[in-house]
């Protein structure tokens, strides 16, 4: 695809920097990062709200979830963490389902925000390597690899309007915008957050 031997490494620095680059502009805009990693999230809650979109999902197990703890002080270490019985995890959209209302009336206001009240422990993500991206998610490393190419092939004219993969061409304006092929490849793993 970059029309280079596989013997040739003089230009492994400015592909893996196009790499990082481009693995940067995918999670920005799916809005989810790729790496599996132990996280701590906070979120704020309105009164009567019952879920909570995590940022980094799928998980693999409920046990994912270290703690949840709920202060409206910011407290959360003078609180204890709620009973793994009391919400659910919906693995594959990272959507935890309380069984009870967190906050009510909070400032006497069922209409309120208690911004950052609740705190969430937990491991998320798409794959803890690049190889478990490409073995179980391949349309997003073919997505990268993708707009790598077209990277590349414009790396000394950034401003050329148009760019070819192949029997593949793109007309761009301006600076090269994800290819529409990449973009439809990653849409579906857009981060999807419903009233929060």
């Amino acid at each position: 695809m970059l029309d280079i031997a596989s013997s040739d490494t003089t230009h492994d620095t400015v592909i893996g920097r196009l790499v990082s680059a481009v693995s940067q502009r995918i999670e920005t805009f799916i809005d989810r990062p790729l790496e599996t990693a132990a996280r701590t999230e906070e979120y704020d809650l309105r009164a009567r709200q019952r879920v909570i979109f995590l940022r980094a999902y799928p998980l693999t197990a409920q046990t994912d979830i270290a703690s949840i703890k709920i202060a409206t002080n910011w407290d959360f270490a003078g609180v204890s963490a709620v009973n793994s019985n009391d919400y659910h995890v919906d693995l594959n959209t990272g959507a935890i389902h309380f069984n009870f209302y967190p906050i009510q009336r909070y400032l006497n206001d069922n209409m309120g925000t208690a911004h950052n009240a609740v705190q969430i422990v937990y491991t998320g993500g798409f794959a803890g390597t690049v190889d478990g991206i490409i073995a179980n998610y391949p349309a997003i490393a073919e997505a990268c690899a993708t707009q790598v190419v077209a990277m590349w092939r414009r790396r000394d004219q950034p401003h050329i309007k148009t760019t070819d993969i192949g029997d593949y061409a793109s007309t761009v304006e301006g600076p090269l915008s994800f290819l529409p092929d990449v973009r439809e490849a990653l849409i579906p793993y857009r981060r999807m957050r419903f009233g929060q």
